[in-house]
């Protein structure tokens, strides 16, 4: 078996995340990849409080979401989370979504591939991350360095044809 990334976020689909289809509408796979950035960046010491006090913060610059597989009411899913680079600025991840069956089943629901910036809220330009975070996304990278470079990485969306 593969290694897989750690988990980051868990919840369950809710109500109000499902659409027409009766499985959950493609902006909620976005919500839920956003929260468990949320809580990636306050693991690395960047969180909402610290933003409040320093006026440093991250914003994404780019998102590729695959949708692998469905999700329904009230499953659980999970999110976990792999450092594929970074610099003093920037960070490039991939999430993956694994949704759970009743019969404790775990299969790939969807994926994201993010590119993520430190930003100067005051001057509304980049930044180099503060050195304690700097500290945690080298740890993250340490401890992730052995883990295989995920295939679906670096994707483009075109039509393919034969």
């Amino acid at each position: 078996m593969t290694p897989k990334a750690p988990i980051i976020y868990r919840t369950r689909i809710k109500p109000e995340w499902l659409d027409y289809n009766n499985h959950m509408n493609v902006a909620y796979y976005v919500l839920i990849f956003d929260l468990a950035g949320v809580e990636l960046v306050s693991q690395l010491g960047l969180s909402e409080a610290v933003t409040e006090q320093t006026g440093i913060s991250w914003m994404v610059l780019e998102n590729h979401i695959t949708y692998n597989n469905e999700v329904i009411l009230d499953q659980p899913v999970e999110i976990r989370c792999q450092l594929i680079d970074h610099d003093s600025k920037r960070l490039h991840l991939y999430f993956e979504m694994y949704a759970h069956t009743d019969m404790g089943v775990e299969y790939l629901a969807a994926t994201l591939e993010q590119m993520a910036m430190c930003v100067d809220l005051n001057s509304r330009s980049s930044c180099e991350f503060p050195a304690g975070v700097t500290e945690q996304i080298d740890a993250m990278a340490q401890l992730q360095a052995d883990l295989p470079k995920p295939a679906n990485i670096g994707r483009k969306i075109g039509i393919r044809r034969r």
